[in-house]
């Protein structure tokens, strides 16, 4: 998890004075004599008050210098240098925190340091192949090395320098700003000449061969800023002569990277969080693993911009500590035979029937390499069509809502007789399996990779499910599974054709535009390769030129205000909660004098209610101009009734400027959040483009009412608030010839109540017009109660906000902030109140949000006497 804190001092308590004692351990090469493998040393001692401390802290000392002497002996006998009287003292006593200062102790700060430098030592000497970067002031990048072939460098950092550097504010190792990693700057521009590599590489030291069961390469690693490409984890075949005294440099002469293998890479920023990161591999010889950090290219214009890939706690650890990682080559790995079926998976290195089967493993098949293996069900005799083999994962904690698993793996079902592979998720719990993946039939003699979106609440297992076919020409094979933490949609899209899974790169997978006699809406969105548009410049599935995902069109012929509508297939409903995930791109380059006019891209959920209503709900929205990278969203989704997902772009007045698209759409259990979060839209928000949302005017009368605004009625030429077009918003105008003030209300639908009781602020935008000194505009708050009767629902009104025309000052018409903070510890519904003789008041782009507010503009705060009696 981000931002973790790792504990790796183990404390015990003095019964007899309430001493802490922390023991350090470190390993020693005294093996032959005493075989020690570890000396306990106390290192620090913090006073806790008592008259007995300062006796034991002096026993303490006089213990620790026996102590001292006799691993002197021991390391001496042994050919080895003793520690120095000195930096056993260092690190056998440490002054009490509390009363550092009191008896002339070091500052805590200063203990702090020491403490640290103990904790790398140990860490050091425990386990030579982890590199947690140290601490401040001594970070450093451990054994591993910039290589100089790439023209951009590595650099050991802490926290407390991230705003002067760039990087997180926090390591991983000590979780706070005193803790070191890597860091590699991405805005830098190489020097001229050098003809090397643009890419930052920091390089392991020579590692031997993993031998079958592979070694697990852990880290954690950070992405941030406007200016990185891609981070790869890359395996580098090094000479059989080569020795870790060679030069680096030597060793890497003449190098293009073309013998690399790509063990991993990530693109998407982690918005300055820490993510882990993990991957197993096998491989025969000697090697170095090699971090590299792509900046994107010199002439784009994010290079101006700061960026950053930073990495802490890299480590080479046995392939088991990997989870449900598996490359099948030393056996199954975590996974195990179910006992409930009716044969085994198998592990092979090749099949021994040409017309079934894989002839090698997945990376032989795709580096032409020799060695390699992978789990098979054999379809020949005795197997029967229908039978069924499972292989299942170790135990997995429920998902975190907002963090589901992606599990990756490679699949070969090559024969006629071909069944069906099927991934499963097994509840522990209540012991019932639940089909996520599934696919059947012959794919070719080739390899193909799949991945599913994993997610539960309750602890589960991964099963994979093999069923025999027709006949014995029905080998089905599976290789290189792994998990990442994040959401991915179903590939390939017939293995979850029902799931609304998509990434755009084969067809539209059942996402559909209405059709054009349903009249819902005004242009297509359009299935493009990124190669044809100037952006995005690449799709984020494969991320490459050649990749797919869906736009909006930019024709002349659209106009500002148009929208179009991109319809899922039908959902099922169901009580427990889902989560929407996709990414989106809403890009624009050049920014009008009048502000950004983009667009607006927003998530609708369309279905029937009880009562045979349509019913279309808003659950997220963003507008306008988000940044020039694909960002990712997410929504919750519970409806107990089958359901459309609608995803509805709509042009700004700079829709021949702007880009808008969409990629990678997944859905998954868990009762998820909103993000980014100022994407959470509740059924009162309203832009006014289309129409008044689920906004009522419910003025009696005819002549003086709540209205949207259309070309040929709009008062005063005032133009639209959200992308500055001609309509778009809502208002009333009123002329009463005998000057008496008429009221018109305009009403939203019941507001839910806040969980957690507390207030929301709801925020709009607001302009005058008319001459009379009557006009006012108020915002007025009921409690609603579901449950009571019709004439029984609703409370007394309050009044919370007030404007009054003659106060505001503005010449002529134009848009103001306002915002008020409204008591959610109820169900309640809002009021928009007009009062005017001769003028009126417009309104647009009514938002609600989480927490307290103050009142915008200050002096609409209404009189104690206006809040408890409003007009009606």
């Amino acid at each position: 998890m981000a931002g973790r804190k790792r504990r790796r001092r183990r404390k015990k308590e003095c019964a007899v004075c309430g001493w802490r004692i922390v023991w350090w351990r470190w390993s020693s090469e005294c093996e032959p004599v005493r075989r020690l493998h570890r000396i306990m040393v106390v290192m620090e001692m913090v006073g806790r008050g008592g008259g007995w401390r300062w006796r034991c802290w002096l026993l303490e000392v006089v213990l620790m210098v026996m102590l001292m002497a006799a691993v002197g002996v021991v390391e001496c006998r042994a050919g080895l240098h003793p520690l120095s009287t000195q930096t056993l003292l260092q690190t056998a006593v440490a002054v009490p925190e509390r009363e550092s200062a009191e008896v002339g102790g070091t500052s805590a700060e200063e203990d702090r340091i020491l403490v640290r430098k103990r904790r790398q030592e140990t860490d050091d000497a425990a386990n030579t192949d982890l590199c947690d970067f140290g601490s401040s002031p001594e970070e450093n990048l451990c054994s591993w090395t910039n290589l100089k072939v790439a023209e951009l460098k590595w650099r050991s950092t802490t926290g407390d320098s991230s705003f002067w550097m760039g990087g997180p504010e926090e390591d991983v190792s000590y979780g706070d700003n005193l803790g070191g990693y890597a860091l590699f700057e991405t805005s830098q521009i190489p020097k001229q000449g050098n003809g090397g590599l643009e890419s930052a590489m920091l390089m392991s030291p020579i590692r031997n061969t993993t031998g079958a069961t592979g070694t697990c390469v852990k880290f954690w690693y950070s992405i941030g800023g406007l200016s990185p490409d891609r981070l790869r984890v890359l395996l580098h075949p090094v000479p059989e002569s080569a020795s870790e005294s060679d030069p680096v440099d030597d060793m890497m002469e003449g190098y293009d990277g073309s013998g690399d293998l790509v063990l991993w890479e990530a693109r998407d920023m982690t918005l300055a969080e820490w993510k882990e990161g993990q991957v197993v591999y096998t491989f025969d010889r000697k090697h170095s693993i090699i971090f590299e950090g792509i900046p994107v290219v010199s002439d784009d214009i994010n290079r101006r911009y700061r960026g950053f890939f930073a990495l802490d706690e890299l480590s080479f650890t046995s392939s088991s500590q990997c989870g449900a990682f598996c490359t099948f080559e030393g056996g199954t790995c975590g996974w195990s035979q179910d006992t409930n079926d009716d044969f085994d998976w198998q592990l092979s290195r090749g099949s021994l029937n040409p017309s079934t089967g894989p002839p090698r493993d997945r990376s032989s098949f795709a580096n032409d390499g020799l060695m390699g293996g992978y789990a098979f069900i054999d379809s020949s005799y005795p197997r029967r069509p229908g039978d069924t083999a499972r292989l299942m994962s170790q135990e997995f904690q429920g998902t975190n809502p907002d963090s589901p698993l992606c599990m990756r793996f490679w699949t070969h079902m090559y024969g006629n007789g071909v069944g069906s592979l099927s991934v499963l998720i097994y509840d522990v719990n209540s012991a019932e399996d639940r089909v996520i993946w599934t696919i059947s039939g012959e794919a070719g003699n080739a390899w193909y990779q799949g991945q599913v979106p994993i997610a539960s609440p309750t602890p589960f297992k991964v099963v994979f499910q093999g069923e025999v076919g027709a006949n014995s020409l029905g080998d089905i094979a599976i290789d290189d599974i792994s998990v990442v933490q994040g959401a991915c949609p179903s590939a390939p899209q017939v293995a979850a054709a029902k799931s609304g899974d998509c990434t755009f790169e084969v067809d539209e997978c059942n996402w559909a535009n209405p059709s054009p006699r349903d009249r819902l809406d005004e242009m297509d969105w359009v299935r493009s390769v990124a190669a044809d548009n100037r952006y995005p410049a690449r799709d984020h599935t494969i991320g490459t030129t050649q990749g797919f995902y869906m736009t909006l069109p930019r024709g002349a012929v659209q106009r500002g205000g148009d929208r179009s509508w991109l319809i899922s297939p039908t959902m099922t409903g169901s009580p427990d909660p889902m989560c929407i995930a996709f990414w989106y791109f809403m890009y624009e380059p050049f920014i009008d004098p009048s502000g950004p006019s983009l667009g607006s891209l927003k998530l609708h959920l369309r279905y029937q209610s009880s009562e045979g209503d349509l019913v279309t709900l808003p659950v997220w929205g963003l507008r306008n101009h988000q940044g020039p990278n694909w960002m990712y969203g997410q929504a919750r989704v519970q409806i107990d009734q089958d359901y459309v997902v609608i995803f509805e772009g709509v042009w700004g007045s700079s829709r021949g400027n702007g880009f808008m698209a969409l990629d990678d759409i997944t859905l998954f259990a868990g009762d998820c959040s909103t993000k980014p979060e100022k994407a959470l839209t509740s059924g009162g928000d309203c832009d006014f483009q289309r129409d008044a949302c689920m906004w009522k005017n419910i003025t009696s009368d005819p002549d003086f009412r709540w209205t949207t605004a259309s070309v040929s009625r709009r008062p005063a030429n005032l133009p639209d608030h959200t992308f500055g077009g001609p309509v778009g918003y809502a208002y009333f105008d009123v002329f009463n010839q005998n000057a008496r003030p008429q009221s018109l209300t305009l009403l939203s639908p019941p507001m839910d109540k806040d969980e957690d009781n507390a207030p929301i602020c709801i925020s709009f935008w607001y302009a005058y017009f008319g001459a009379s000194d009557t006009t006012k505009l108020k915002v007025v708050r009921e409690s609603y109660d579901r449950t009571a009767e019709e004439e029984n629902r609703f409370g007394e009104p309050v009044e919370l906000w007030t404007v009054d025309a003659q106060n505001i000052g503005a010449q002529r018409p134009e848009w103001q902030f306002g915002q008020v903070q409204v008591d959610a510890s109820a169900d309640y519904r809002i009021s928009l109140v007009g009062m005017a003789s001769n003028g009126g008041f417009a309104i647009d782009d009514i938002k609600t949000y989480g927490g307290s507010c103050g009142h915008r503009p200050p002096r609409a705060v209404p009189s104690s006497s206006d809040s408890n009696a409003v007009a009606s």
